[in-house]
């Protein structure tokens, strides 16, 4: 599997080498330190699969590393890295097409976490910016012909809420679905956002509500 990570600090290409690692032990770690540089590389990557990016690489400003190498890569699965951690950066990556948002400050844990969770085909959004899109997906759910419930979510989360209703417990949806317990939790953590609930609860009510807009 091969991933790029674009940083224009050579520290960060080590401790995010073993992060990754941690996670996809044959990992084929590839560096870029700017967005000139990145482009290229994923360009002589074939089997590029995963990008961390940095926001704040030389001559960009805000999101504009991300949007600039989606505009080239716009099916790459990408994930920024940044030492930003306030809530409108974050949703505003998010927006644009990150399939998850980490803050350096983040524990070696919660980035291994991330990166598992990403790759099973989930979101990762860290605690500051859920709040946030919390009441997005409320006011989108409200609103009259809004989009479906299944739209907001990942088809993994949907697999999860799906043995969520079946009374399965996290330890037996990892078994089913063959990932982390903490891979679970996060899964499950996003779907709640996204639906604008709180409780498993909530969870078995909707799917038995609406199972055609969730399953």
């Amino acid at each position: 599997m091969d991933v790029l990570l674009v940083d224009d600090h050579p520290i960060i290409h080590e401790a995010m080498g073993v992060t990754v690692r941690s996670v996809v032990s044959e990992a084929r770690l590839h560096t870029a330190e700017n967005l000139d540089d990145a482009v290229r590389r994923a360009r002589e990557l074939p089997g590029l699969q995963l990008v961390l990016l940095d926001l704040g690489l030389p001559g960009c400003a805000d999101i504009e590393a991300l949007t600039r190498f989606r505009d080239a890569f716009p099916h790459l699965m990408v994930v920024v890295i940044s030492d930003v951690n306030h809530s409108a950066c974050i949703n505003a990556a998010l927006d644009a097409g990150a399939r998850g948002f980490i803050p350096k400050t983040s524990s070696a844990k919660v980035m291994i976490a991330a990166i598992r969770l990403v790759l099973d085909g989930g979101t990762y959004i860290p605690p500051e910016a859920l709040q946030a899109r919390l009441g997005v997906a409320r006011s989108a759910l409200a609103a009259p012909r809004s989009r479906g419930r299944a739209q907001l979510l990942t088809q993994r989360q949907t697999d999860v809420l799906r043995l969520v209703a079946k009374g399965y417990h996290n330890r037996q949806i990892a078994e089913e679905l063959a990932v982390c317990e903490s891979t679970v939790k996060q899964h499950l953590h996003a779907a709640f956002a996204a639906l604008g609930i709180s409780s498993r609860t909530e969870a078995v009510s909707i799917m038995v509500r609406e199972p055609q807009r969730l399953l």
